[in-house]
């Protein structure tokens, strides 16, 4: 990328990705979970003024650190409001991924990086939906680019002073638990997390790990503390999935679960390739690049991402229900991962930079192909083609039609012409 300065046509392509993201914002919420409890929950908590236990709603109960950003547009703006602090997470997740790809990439790299991460299923529709995932990822990855500095730039720039490394693992630290505090299954990544801190920290491992697990628990204590006050149980709603690991997971024993999904664990990248929930096809198609060039993985910055990304793919993989969205910033790092390794390999092999790049271009052109049908159909409402009975009828599938209407028409009874 030496040779041709391909930046303003990288950025092009991504203004062009987030406005098509951003016609989505002014149609209304069709998202399943969005109508199911994320909606009512924050419009009971302003209607309380507070933090409500709704019976109806295990997830009211949840950690709702993300959510009150969302109740803070809905109370401005209503259902709009709600999609523009989720398209604004989206923004800063985007951001936030930029600034740790460049701390290993070239700058045309970082900008290609985020073209294709752009255009990743979860990524794309929940830019402009009320769901949490994305404003989880977007801590998770502020979290990792100030264990960054914390490890191996000793220290940054921050309003013009110098902040020592302790001070960037609390930061770190705290930014992780905003994640802890936005959804109950973070906690499952706080190992690697302490992981990491305990291998790469230069002295005081020790206290340095145990200085961020009490820090990372701060935020999400008094959502623990009050699902605990309510239930009995701080972590309640671990026992309503185990409950239904049937239904999610497709087996109700949690033993043979696991063991179904470690004999099936050689195929995840196809069936990843091939999901609904799609990410991108380059895992598997530079998969043997990352093989061939295994002993770059150990060097220590690239291992810092290699840890982090394949114990959040292990967890995609095994956390029902299987979908990227739960390990949105686990893909963000393997992309960057990826990224590294392939520049090794084209750095020993420059004929095959242009057909690397190529396939990269292609890959987030095929993901974004199935966003000019959703823009089409917004387009239609948006520009007055349809009302907003029109719009809604296309969703009705039978499985959200009742959160639908009762969320949009206050009745399951609404009947559509």
């Amino acid at each position: 990328m030496k040779q041709y300065n391909y930046k303003p046509l990288l950025i092009i392509l991504i203004l062009l990705v987030w406005l098509s993201h951003f016609i989505q914002v002014l149609v209304p919420e069709t998202g399943f979970d969005a109508l199911w409890y994320h909606l009512p929950v924050i419009k009971a908590v302003i209607e309380n003024k507070g933090l409500v236990y709704l019976p109806d709603l295990y997830q009211s109960i949840n950690p709702l650190f993300s959510d009150l950003y969302f109740a803070l547009g809905y109370l401005f703006l209503g259902e709009l409001g709600t999609k523009i602090v989720a398209y604004l997470f989206a923004l800063g997740l985007i951001f936030v991924s930029y600034k740790l790809s460049i701390k290993f990439l070239k700058t045309h790299w970082s900008l290609l990086l985020i073209l294709l991460i752009s255009t990743f299923q979860a990524i794309s529709w929940q830019s402009a939906s009320f769901y949490v995932d994305i404003a989880k990822a977007f801590f998770e990855i502020s979290s990792l680019l100030f264990l960054y500095y914390f490890i191996f730039d000793g220290s940054v720039i921050v309003s013009g002073e110098n902040k020592k490394e302790k001070k960037l693992l609390l930061i770190s630290a705290l930014l992780f638990g905003a994640s802890l505090a936005t959804k109950l299954f973070s906690i499952f990544l706080l190992p690697v997390y302490l992981l990491i801190v305990f291998i790469f920290s230069k002295s005081d491992k020790i206290k340095n790990s145990l200085l961020f697990l009490l820090s990372s628990l701060v935020l999400p204590f008094p959502y623990y503390l009050f699902a605990y006050l309510k239930t009995g149980n701080p972590f309640y709603s671990f026992m309503i999935h185990i409950d239904k690991l049937g239904e999610i997971g497709g087996n109700s024993s949690p033993l043979i679960y696991i063991f179904e999904r470690i004999t099936k664990l050689p195929y995840s990248l196809f069936e990843l390739f091939l999901s609904k929930d799609y990410v991108s096809f380059i895992f598997l198609l530079f998969l043997p690049l990352v093989i061939y060039n295994y002993k770059k993985v150990l060097i220590k910055k690239n291992l810092f991402l290699f840890i982090f990304s394949i114990f959040q793919y292990l967890l995609w993989w095994f956390l029902p229900p299987t979908s990227s969205r739960y390990a949105i910033s686990g893909f963000i790092v393997l992309t960057i991962f990826y990224f590294k390794i392939i520049n090794y390999f084209i750095k020993e092999n420059r004929n095959y930079f242009l057909p690397v790049v190529i396939s990269i271009i292609l890959s987030s052109l095929i993901n974004f192909a199935p966003r000019l049908i959703v823009n089409v159909r917004s387009l239609r409402y948006i520009t007055g083609q349809q009302n907003k009975e029109q719009y809604l009828k296309q969703f009705l599938d039978g499985s959200i039609d009742n959160n639908l209407k009762e969320w949009h028409f206050g009745t399951t009874l609404y009947k559509f012409n």
